[in-house]
Parts: structure tokens; C-alpha cells; sequence
């Protein structure tokens, strides 16, 4: 089987703006928007980069060598396992450096994990359960991605809260942790991704009726690099509940879109649909959709002040860009949003002048 059968980038594309009616039928019907942006006469700018790939593959066997010890010192050293909690299983497939051999087998192999789990009752068999879990496979059902979801987990964690197990979500990037100056964005992005996880996974464990044994942590955490090392760097206690939530939401929404169109993925099909359908462009667009140059276009166009960043349309609100530069030129307000919008640009400027 090919492991092209996995969807999780279709549902990180997905989860970068969900708001994006085009972006998810792209996702959902398996066409990427680099084939719509080429018929609209753009030249596609997004791939994966080789470089990035390798590296980052790099990094995920580095973590998971040797039964995951460094990975496993990481999250003990940030709390995230107790001193005490060890074991590791892995679920990747063998081109990744694990022992399955297609997608199948390590699906197959994760459900029965997670019953072994249920299973679990006495101190004793809960203390042997495997602490790290590397790359499990989840299909989830209800016909979210076409032909089928199939969901590849970073990482896992097993905790045991209260003598029940409790799965924690783990997601695996390459990008340096600075602290308090990391990519506010990009951290938002991961963690919108971490809790599509979160929800698949506790969509799963009700599939398999194990939703009374097992539980999914609320709470995540992100496996950054040590700025100039290769080592790993542990954001521990990343609340994941908003996003899960979102993510539930999304769901019922991206089986509308699959049920479209005859469940389709021919792009002379789909390809007419994703450009009919209703855009919601933001800044976040900028950094992985072809078909960004279109929409800020329009954006920009209709005065939507959005194409200044996320941060001035939420200062503006509901007034326009058009509409805001006028009132910045002496028109006057026609209603309170507009009031209130002169009110604090004069704030600014009182600001800027002292």
C-alpha cells in the first residue's frame, strides 16, 4: 500500500485556515490548490523543500533512536513524564526507520495497542504500559478526506492519571525553540495541528468503544530544536482544548464538502468547484497556499485590511480599509464602529507624539 494513503498533510493544509471553504475542499477532494493556481495563470510557489524534508526526518530518528532516550530524558526533564515512567513502542513504517511495513500493519498495530491499553488495570500493568509511542496510525471514520483519513501521530505519550491511562499528544517540528521570540505563528499552527490530533484521536477510541478506559489529554506538548543543536526542546502544558474543540466543528463540516461533488477527486471536477467556493483570506495564507497572490489580490480590492496582517484587521474590525482610510483623511463617522475606530487612532497618535 502507499504510504500517499496518509492524509495528515492534507489536514494540516486544512487546519492552517479552516475558515476557508476553497482551502477544504482542496483537502478534502485530494486537489492541490498548486493545479488551481496554475489555471488561473499563477505561477505555483509552494513545495515541499527536500532540504526541510531530509532534515526533519533527520531529527524524528534522532528522537526515536535507541528507544527514544533522548526524547524520553526531554520530557522528563520538562515534566512531562514522571522520573519513574519508561518504555517505548514504535509504529513506523520501515522506510522511517521503524518495523512495520505499510500503513495496514502499523494501523492494525495501533488499534490493538489501544485495547492492550483499555485493558490495563492493576498498578502493575498500568506501570508496564510503554511510555513513548512513536508515529501510531489512526484511521478516523465518517468519511472526512477522500478516499479515506488516515491519521500518522507524531508521538504519544502515555500517562497514568488517577490509575487511568491517559494519551497526550505530541507534535514534532524542526524549527529552533527561541523562548519567547518563537513564530508566534508558527506556534499557532502546531498547535491548531496538534488538536486536530487530539479530536481524531478521541473519535477513534469511540469508535472502539474505549472512550471509558482511555482517555486524551487536554494538554499537549511541541518538540522544537535546540537553537544550533539538534537536540530536542520541550514546550510542555500547550492547552489544546480550543483547538479540539475547533477541530470537532471542522469535522462536520469537511464531511459536507466529501459528500459533494459525488465524493470526486477528479480535478476537472474538483478544480471548478475550489474556485466557485467562498475564500477567507488571512496573513497565514501567505506562507503555504498557491493560491494567495488571487486572494490578496481580491482582498485588496474589496478593502478587506486583512492584506495589512491579522493584527490591523483586528484593530479596524468591521470597518473597511478603504473605509478607515478615509476616516484617517477628516471624514466623519457614520456609526459607533466608525467612532470608536477615530477614538483610538487619535489615542495613537497622542501616543506616538509624546
Amino acid at each position: 500500500m502507499s504510504e500517499n494513503r496518509d492524509t495528515r498533510l492534507r489536514f494540516e493544509q486544512w487546519a492552517k485556515n479552516p475558515l476557508c471553504m476553497a482551502n477544504a475542499v482542496s483537502a478534502v477532494h485530494n486537489v492541490r490548490m498548486s493545479e488551481v493556481a496554475k489555471r488561473e495563470g499563477v505561477p505555483p510557489t509552494f513545495g515541499q523543500s527536500p532540504f526541510a524534508i531530509a532534515r526533519g526526518q533527520t531529527f524524528e530518528r534522532a528522537l526515536f533512536r535507541d528507544q527514544a532516550k533522548s526524547l524520553v530524558a526531554a520530557l522528563i526533564k520538562s515534566d512531562v513524564l514522571p522520573p519513574d515512567r519508561s518504555g517505548f513502542q514504535d509504529f513506523r513504517l520501515r522506510q522511517h526507520g521503524g518495523p512495520h511495513r505499510n500503513l495496514d500493519d502499523a494501523l492494525a498495530a495501533t488499534v490493538e495497542f489501544f485495547r492492550q491499553v483499555a485493558k490495563a488495570r492493576t498498578k502493575r500493568e498500568l506501570e508496564h504500559l510503554p511510555a513513548v509511542l512513536a508515529g501510531p496510525v489512526v484511521r478516523i471514520p465518517g468519511g472526512l478526506m477522500l478516499p479515506e483519513a488516515i491519521l500518522v501521530i507524531d508521538v504519544l505519550v502515555v500517562q497514568v492519571v488517577d490509575q487511568r491511562p491517559l494519551l497526550m499528544v505530541g507534535e514534532i517540528k524542526t524549527y529552533p525553540d527561541r523562548a519567547g521570540y518563537t513564530d508566534t505563528g508558527e506556534l499557532a499552527t502546531a498547535r491548531a495541528q496538534a488538536g486536530v490530533y487530539v479530536h481524531g484521536i478521541r473519535v477513534v477510541l469511540g469508535e472502539l468503544r474505549l472512550t471509558e478506559r482511555v482517555s486524551v489529554s487536554s494538554t499537549g506538548f511541541l518538540v522544537l530544536t535546540r537553537p544550533g543543536f539538534n537536540q530536542p526542546s520541550i514546550r510542555a502544558g500547550e492547552s489544546l482544548e480550543y483547538q479540539a474543540r475547533r477541530a470537532e466543528r471542522g469535522f462536520e463540516k469537511l464531511r459536507v464538502v466529501a459528500a459533494d461533488l459525488g465524493g470526486s477527486t477528479d480535478p476537472e471536477v474538483v478544480i471548478p468547484k475550489i474556485r466557485s467556493s467562498p475564500t477567507s483570506y488571512c496573513e497565514g495564507c501567505l506562507s503555504f497556499c498557491d493560491r494567495a497572490p488571487t486572494c490578496h489580490a481580491k482582498a485588496l480590492k474589496d478593502g478587506d485590511a486583512t492584506v495589512l496582517g491579522d493584527d490591523v484587521s483586528h484593530f479596524l474590525g468591521a470597518v473597511s480599509l478603504h473605509r478607515a482610510v478615509d476616516l484617517m483623511d477628516g471624514a466623519k463617522p457614520a456609526n459607533d464602529a466608525e467612532k470608536d475606530l477615530v477614538m483610538r487612532i487619535e489615542d495613537l497618535r497622542h501616543e506616538a507624539a509624546e
